[in-house]
Order: structure tokens, then sequence, then C-alpha cells
């Protein structure tokens, strides 16, 4: 998109809402909806990626334009649509499939993994299965059922951050966790590279593999930033 703006602006709707004035225009989604946000931290953190110096804009890049455009322009009406791709993770969900050797792995998967597990028991009231190799195996119905009537109490803008945050690690259980604030920035880093991290100290870190991990760690903290702004 090439910049057709000088000046981006914050415009108070009502106590509770807000709008990205770019000059006179008010920013829209992709769909040209109106942008309106649910507090003025969000429309601080919207300001910021729009106000660039650039002729050309990359919107792809804007974490937190592209999360509230997703919940206006897709969730509002295929809330059932997402919810669902996020229940697909359940079966093959990264905490729940273990290393069977060496040890230390084995243990430290424990140590690092159960909690999070015995969090997720907590929230639905039912017990999670742990499984050992990577053969996809099926969680209870039950787990299925109550996890969808837990996803169903979320706002819009909670399924659309959550979703993201489950396509980029894999985990509708760590997901959770960090949107009910049980685990912090740098633990779900943590817990996401576990083996990965594991692997490295004992033998060497890869340049490629670091960048990698680098990009996922900055859209990650985003994410939960954008949590944070709820």
């Amino acid at each position: 998109m090439k910049k057709f703006w000088e000046k981006v602006s914050i415009k108070q709707i009502s106590s509770d809402s807000f709008c990205v004035m770019l000059d006179k225009r008010i920013l829209k989604t992709p769909l040209k909806r109106e942008l309106v946000l649910p507090n003025l931290n969000l429309a601080q953190e919207i300001v910021k990626e729009w106000d660039q110096d650039s002729i050309n804009i990359n919107t792809e890049s804007m974490i937190f334009y592209g999360l509230i455009s997703t919940s206006l322009d897709k969730i509002i009406d295929k809330k059932n649509l997402y919810i669902n791709d996020m229940l697909d993770y359940i079966d093959t969900d990264l905490i729940c499939y273990r290393a069977e050797h060496p040890k230390e792995l084995v243990e430290l998967q424990k140590n690092k993994w159960d909690p999070i597990i015995l969090l997720i028991e907590k929230y639905i009231g039912t017990k999670v299965h742990v499984f050992e190799g990577v053969l996809p195996k099926k969680q209870r119905a039950t787990v299925h059922d109550r996890l969808n009537n837990l996803i169903n109490k979320f706002d819009i803008f909670e399924i659309s951050v959550i979703h993201r945050i489950t396509n980029i690690t894999g985990s509708i259980f760590l997901s959770l966790c960090v949107l009910k604030k049980d685990i912090s920035k740098n633990e779900v880093f943590e817990l996401l590279f576990l083996d990965e991290l594991w692997q490295a100290e004992n033998w060497g870190f890869d340049a490629e593999t670091l960048q990698i991990r680098k990009e996922i760690s900055i859209e990650l903290n985003k994410c939960i930033s954008f949590l944070d702004y709820l």
C-alpha cells in the first residue's frame, strides 16, 4: 500500500470506543469496516503501526491492526469457524506429546509441561491425557466439548489473538494459559521451544534456527501485549 496520508491521530467516539484517523479519514479494515477500538491503549498501538515515514506501507507486519481487522472482518460473522480451527489442535497439541528418551529430556518435559496440563484440567474440570511418541492420538470427547464451551465465552478480540497464538505455537493449551495470564511472555517462549533449546544446549546453536525463533518471539510478544491491552 502506498502512503496517502500525512497525519495519524486518535478520535474518541464514546467513553469506551476510539478510532484512528488518517488525516480526516477513519482507518478501516481490509473489508472497509470502520476500525472501532475498545480502549485508548489499543488505539495508541494502532497509531504506532500506521505512523510511518515510508512511502510504501506493509500492512502484513502490523500485528495489532491485523488482529483487530480479523476480529471485525471475519470472526464477528464466522466465530465458530475460528473456534473449530483451534479445537483441531487438541489431539495434536505440542504439550501432550512427550519424548520417550533420553531421560534428561523426558524429565524436562515433565517438569515444564505437566503444570500446563494441570492448568488446562483446572480450566475445564476434566482429565487431559499425555502421550509418548509423535503418533497422534485422541483426547476424550469431554475435553473437546469443555474446551469448546470455554472458548465460546471469549469475545471476538480474544478469539482473534488466541487463534493466532495457537497457529504460531501449535498449542491451544499454551494459548489458553497465555489468555488466562497464568504464564508470562518469557515462559511461553521457553515452553514452546523446550526441545530445541535443550538440544541446542547439548549440541550447539544454529544461526538460522536462532533467527526463526527470534522472529516468532517478536510476533508472540506483540500478541501477548495485545491481550494485555484488552
